[in-house]
This record gives C-alpha cells, structure tokens and sequence, in this order.
C-alpha cells in the first residue's frame, strides 16, 4: 500500500502535471483569447476613433470649407464694393476731364476765330483812278437804316427797306425786336432818272399786321394773263412774334404796295438776304442758327458754320444748303441758272449751279469766289450778269459800329466781273514738283475782282448793299440815315 502511494502520487503528480498543462493551455488559450478580445477592442476601437476622427475632420472641412466661402463671399462682395466705389469716385473725374478737354478745344477754336476776324489782315484794297469815284459821290434820301437796295430797271426805280433800327440796343435778338415797338419800318421808292430825286413812302393797302421791319428784299417782275407787268416784292419782316416773309405787289400809278400773302416758317431763323425765282418761289438764307443774341455771339467768336439756304417752292419750306459759314446775301443770275451766296465768315462768294426740278430746288456747287473782307449783301447787273458786293474791311470795327460802340465804320464795295471764256484766267501754281507730288493743275478763273469804292466811313459807314444801275451806284448801310450815289463814269 505503501509503496503504491508514490506511484499513485507519481501518477497523481503526472496528472497533475498533464491537468496543470491543460490548465496552462486553457489557461493560454484564454489569454489568447483575451489579449484577442482586446485586441479585437482595440482595433474596434481604434477604428471607431479613426471613424470619429474621419467624421471630426470631415465636419472640420465643411466648417473650413464654408468659412472658406463665407470669407471669399466676403471679400467678393468687399471687392465689388470697393470697385463700385473707385468706378463712383472715377465718374466725376471722368466727367471733370472731359469738360476740361472740352473747355480747351472750345478755348483754341475761340482763338482762332479771333485771329481769322480780328488779327489776321485783309488784302489790300487798290483802287484804280480811272473808275472815277473819287469825288462822285453825293448823299441822297435821307432815310434811316436804308439796309436793302431793289433796281426796277423797266420803271427806273430803286425800291428800298428802312427801318431805324432803335430796337437793337433792348432787344434780345440782333436782327429783330424782342416786343411790340412805336415805330415801324418802311418800303421807299426812289426815281434814278433824276440825279438828286426824293424818296417816298410806299402806303401798304390790304395789310392789317401793326409790326413791320422790313430787311432783305426780292423785286421780280412777270405778266399775268392779261399780258400787264406785274412788280412783286418779296420782303422779309422781322417782327417781334417771329420772322417771315411778305409778298406785295407794286402799283406804280398809286406808289402803293397791295399785300398778297404772309409765308411763316419754323425754319426762318435768322433771315438776312431773300431772292426770287418766280412769282411765289424763293430762296432765303439764314445768317445763323441760333436766334439769341448772345447765342449768336458765341457761334460767330467760335467759329461755327450753322448757317443755311432755305427753299420756298410755294407749298412747304425745306433747307437745301446746311452748315455755312454766316450766308449773307443772295441773288440770282440775269439766265436764272446760277445762284450767288456770300458768305460773310468766309470772305468769298459760292456760286451754286441750279437744278431744273423746282420742287425740290436742290443747288449744285460751281465755284468758290474769294474778295478778302468780310461780305455783305450783294447785287446783279441784269445786263451784263457782273456781282457787286458790300464788304467790311475791319470786323472789329464792323460789330462795335453795329453795337453802337463806334461812330463810324469803313466801308468796301468790290465788282466781281464775269468773264468771257476766252477771257479767262489761267493760274500757275507756285507749289515746285516734290518727288511723287507733281505741280498742281488750277483751274482757270473765271471771275475776277476788282475794286470799287472804299471809305474810312466819313461819307457812309459800314456799307450792307450797293446796287448797280446805268453806270452808278446806290450805296445803302443799315446803320446810316441815307443813301450814297456814285457814279463808275469819268464824265461825271
């Protein structure tokens, strides 16, 4: 018994030792199975925080990101704001610029205007002793402000506007009255066979207007029906309500002029100068084209061409001609073909072709006339088709006489004869040949200029027309109280 108790306690150890194994193992195996575990846990957990920290950063980058575009919003808007207020601050001094360059170009234009009118001489005036107007000269109708001059050659009359003008210095307008005035205008005729003959005052039947100024006349003479001469005057009235035009017909037995029809238009701005074509055709020019007198200052210092031709073909008025430079007078050739426009800016007189479709009236540019002063109202020799044409030497001295700032005022009136084609002459131009530049061809002149009379204004000031009529000259100026006669004959 004894001795099997070791081998019992033998076998008892072994299998302890085994059971102690086992136990190791299970014991192993649970550890094993524990440190699994919590590995298993670990990673779980470990994924759960990098879950955590994906979700934590996703959260971080949207937040980011919407700050983001919440901050690029912002300074979006910042930058708009800030450009809209630079483009806000830039509109002024856009603005401030632009009236700046404006003010300078308007300055220079303005300067050179001066310098064309006030500055830069005229040509020089020869005149020849054997025309024969010194000391032929002699005043006749005593008138005030005789400025228009119409020669009836079959009567042997001279019709002639007068208006005193007094008006000028209230008035608002240069060449017309502002208001209703005392005094009114008149149509004088004055008999050219007699040397030293007196004016009368026309008497106006029919005509029921309490404002006329009479300016710039038109005489053309046609037969009716009954094969009798009828002399029809185109006036120009400047009335206070507006200016328009008149229609009379002369009755020589009467000295009367019996008033046919008033001819209103929008387009009758500033008329200066009238002509006929037919017995209600016409066409007037416009001096300027503003109407105010300080508007007209600022077009005549700066320069500004806004004259105009208008046409009357006896239904409606239309411009033919636009941006001339202060068209003064008008008249028409003896062959009504040609039409003669001076322009008083420009010191030249534009010949202008005429067009055969009489409603439209359109006019074709011929030939420029250059006299050198500055030109007025002009006259046609129906005879011989010669132009005599007022002029004014001194503008300066012209618009201070014409403002009544000046006693007198010199007075120029040249004859631009039409020549014969083979009279013609021919020009050769003093411009040398320069590589591809060859000397110019100029055409031949077909006109030319010559002088007729000239005065400091002692005799007469400021000279508006002179008419011809058998060898003489009837010089009339708006700013004078009566008419010079000279004679173009030696034997006078």
């Amino acid at each position: 018994m004894s001795e099997q108790e070791p081998k019992s306690t033998l076998r008892n150890r072994r299998t302890t030792v085994e059971d102690a194994s086992d136990d190791s193992d299970t014991a192993t195996t649970t550890a094993t199975s524990t440190a699994s575990s919590s590995k298993a846990k670990a990673k779980a957990k470990e994924a759960k925080e990098a879950k955590e920290a994906k979700e934590s950063s996703t959260a971080t980058s949207t937040k980011n990101g919407a700050s983001s575009t919440t901050t690029t919003t912002t300074t979006t808007t910042t930058t708009k704001t800030s450009s809209a207020r630079q483009s806000e601050a830039q509109k002024p001094s856009q603005l401030r610029n632009l009236l700046l360059s404006l003010m300078i170009a308007s300055l220079g234009v303005v300067l050179m205007s001066a310098f064309n009118k006030f500055v830069m001489p005229t040509r020089e005036i020869t005149i020849e002793q054997s025309v024969g107007l010194q000391g032929n000269c002699f005043q006749i109708a005593d008138i005030p402000g005789p400025a228009a001059v119409e020669i009836d050659d079959r009567d042997k009359l001279a019709f002639v506007s007068s208006d005193d003008r007094s008006w000028k210095q209230s008035s608002r307008f240069f060449h017309r009255p502002s208001s209703k005035t005392e005094l009114n205008g008149g149509i004088y005729t004055l008999p050219l066979s007699q040397k030293h003959g007196s004016p009368k005052e026309c008497k106006l039947k029919g005509y029921t207007y309490d404002d006329f100024h009479p300016a710039g006349m038109s005489l053309f003479q046609y037969q009716d029906d009954s094969k009798a001469w009828i002399n029809r005057l185109f006036v120009i009235n400047h009335s206070h309500k507006g200016d328009v035009v008149e229609l009379f017909d002369y009755s020589p037995a009467t000295n009367s002029l019996t008033f046919v029809k008033r001819i209103e238009s929008s387009l009758f701005v500033t008329p200066k100068d009238i002509v006929a074509v037919d017995q209600d055709r016409f066409y007037l020019t416009n001096q300027h084209g503003m109407a105010v007198k300080y508007g007209r200052v600022v077009e005549d210092m700066a320069g500004l061409a806004l004259g105009s031709v208008v046409y009357y073909n006896g239904k409606e008025s239309f411009k033919v001609l636009e941006s001339l430079a202060n068209p003064y007078g008008i008249a028409i050739s003896p062959d009504a073909t040609q039409l003669y426009i001076s322009a008083f800016s420009e010191r030249s007189v534009h010949v202008y072709n005429m067009t055969e479709d009489v409603e439209v009236g359109e006019l074709v540019h011929d030939v420029d006339i250059w006299v050198g002063n500055h030109v007025d109202n002009l006259s046609v020799d129906k005879h011989m088709g010669d132009l005599y044409v007022a002029s004014h030497p001194s503008y300066s001295t012209y618009l201070r006489h014409s403002l009544g700032y000046e006693p007198q005022s010199p007075s120029h009136v040249v004859k631009i004869e039409k020549l014969s084609p083979e009279n013609y002459i021919h020009q050769k131009s003093s411009q040398p040949d320069f590589y591809f530049f060859p000397t110019p061809e100029l055409p031949p002149l077909k006109w030319e200029v010559k002088d007729l009379f000239y005065s400091n204004g002692e005799d007469i000031s400021a000279t508006t027309v002179a008419a011809y009529w058998n060898g003489d000259l009837i010089l009339g100026s708006s700013t004078s109280h009566h008419l010079l006669r000279c004679s173009l004959r030696m034997d006078q």
